[in-house]
């Protein structure tokens, strides 16, 4: 069996849903499933635990974070050899932050960013931080107190390579178009487009994702409610809005009608509705949807018990059948949870890149794959990362050669949302409109910097309504509009149509 053994200055820096979140990883980023385990009695300190796999070979620790000034953010450690003596765990998530960033700075310099020389001796103390943690040893004391002053000065140079790439690229792309293609839309609900939604869609967005709720359109088999989808795809065509459709296969409790649960044993005869459904509405919207959202985050399993097989099944049939009544419109394809790190408690044998990479090579017709970062949601969700992170995370799907979408929610409060059906997961970070504002103001433009991705999308409109991310609306409880909107305002008018 293969173990890796940590050990940190006091339980405050790993308290119990820390270690419970805490998994290894190979050189791809695809967990391993472990044991987490403690290794000293209750209380006492320095506190050491251990990771065990089934297999031996070196990985990385992903272990949630709290940085002074900052907040908690899921940090990696470089690649560890496998050793029975105990790592440092400050030290060591020092040395992968402090790694990620200088290998960033190296790709984006080979690809012609310029580095002003602030930004330069940004990075430069972070990495003699890092120095100077490995020399105080082994005075660990002295080595943890360096170790977390590097993975600050890391972290905030981080920040700042992102956003001095963000700024050249976007001016590299305005160089050929004064408007940027890309759609920048948000999910509407299953209620009629109306009040501050109005205002919100015609300022902040071209594009609405238009969702074609199974549950909604067929709560009693073979009897069709469309009036909502009706009102929302007319006013997108009156108002200029181009329309995403779906997802139109979506395997949890929101979207499943409750009478599929009677066939939930019976696969061929779930198939055989959903073949239904999708025909029906693909053949009434077919030519007012610009593009098919076909089946979403088929790669975290949902509300009834589907083997891999079966759902790889499903979304191929689905695709046909999307296909076979609408021949021209583009598909595409979307996967919850990019960093998968559900695998590290379950036993799956594709990860999400994996299970995308299948399909496209399949040659279905697939014409993009959209991408999920619904961030401070785990488990339902991905936790908070930093910045460069997501950056790696978009160059990594980008090989599949296919144009990308991302869709992403953070919330703007961690209370509890009577209308959300999927929760904020408790943290340290700053939950507020003004927080979730500039997240995105930091993530939307260096999404919108890369080429390969021609939509971003906001997963939530209104925390008013009934909803699944927990006050990750643009709109909030009260139905007022949060400072978001002023952000999405601002980069539509300064970079799209």
């Amino acid at each position: 069996m293969g173990q890796f053994h940590f050990f940190a200055p006091s339980h405050e820096q790993v308290p119990v849903e820390t270690l419970a979140s805490a998994y290894l990883a190979g050189m791809e980023g695809i967990p391993w499933r472990s044991a987490n385990r403690w290794n000293h009695p209750e209380g006492s300190s320095p506190v050491a635990f251990s990771l065990d796999r089934s297999i031996t070979e070196s990985g990385n620790l992903n272990i949630p974070w709290q940085i002074p000034g900052i907040g908690e953010l899921m940090l990696s450690t470089a690649s560890l050899m496998e050793t029975s003596a105990p790592y440092n765990l400050p030290l060591e998530l020092a040395r992968g932050v402090v790694n990620r960033l200088r290998n960033q700075l190296a790709d984006w310099r080979m690809a012609g960013l310029a580095v002003p020389d602030a930004l330069a001796s940004e990075i430069r103390n972070a990495s003699q931080a890092f120095v100077a943690a490995i020399t105080s040893l082994p005075d660990h004391a002295s080595a943890v107190a360096a170790s977390e002053k590097a993975i600050r000065l890391a972290l905030q140079a981080g920040e700042a390579l992102c956003l001095e790439y963000t700024r050249q690229a976007l001016a590299a792309r305005h160089q050929n178009a004064e408007h940027l293609p890309t759609l920048l839309g948000c999910r509407l609900g299953s209620r009629p487009i109306e009040g501050t939604i109005v205002e919100c869609l015609t300022s902040g967005f071209n594009t609405a994702v238009v969702p074609f709720t199974w549950r909604a359109i067929e709560q009693n088999a073979g009897k069709h409610e469309w009036e909502i989808f009706d009102q929302q795809i007319s006013w997108c065509q009156e108002n200029g809005l181009r329309v995403i459709g779906g997802p139109l296969l979506q395997l949890d409790a929101q979207h499943l009608p409750d009478w599929l649960y009677l066939w939930e044993d019976d696969f061929e005869q779930v198939q055989s509705y959903l073949m239904q459904y999708i025909g029906a509405t693909v053949s009434r919207y077919r030519g007012r949807v610009q593009v098919w959202n076909c089946a979403a985050r088929m790669n975290i399993g949902g509300a009834i018990s589907l083997s891999e097989e079966q759902r790889l099944r499903l979304m191929v049939a689905a695709v046909s059948e999307l296909r076979r009544n609408d021949p021209q419109t583009p598909i595409v394809l979307s996967f919850d949870q990019p960093w998968a790190e559900y695998l590290a408690a379950n036993d799956r044998d594709l990860s999400p890149l994996h299970l995308a990479d299948s399909l496209v090579r399949a040659d279905l017709g697939i014409s993009g794959v959209g991408i999920e970062f619904n961030i401070g949601y785990q488990p339902a969700g991905s936790a908070p990362r930093e910045l460069v992170e997501y950056s790696r995370q978009l160059d990594r799907w980008a090989v599949l050669g296919l144009p990308l979408i991302a869709y992403i929610s953070y919330p703007s409060s961690s209370d509890v949302n009577t209308n959300a059906s999927r929760a904020v997961r408790y943290s340290s970070s700053e939950r507020t409109p003004e927080a979730q504002s500039e997240f995105a103001n930091k993530l939307i433009p260096l999404i919108l910097a890369k080429s390969f991705v021609q939509g971003i999308i906001w997963n939530e409109t209104s925390d008013a309504e009934p909803h699944e991310f927990a006050n990750a609306g643009i709109i909030d409880a009260t139905g007022s509009p949060k400072p978001l909107l002023d952000s999405l305002v601002a980069l539509r008018k300064q970079h799209l149509t």
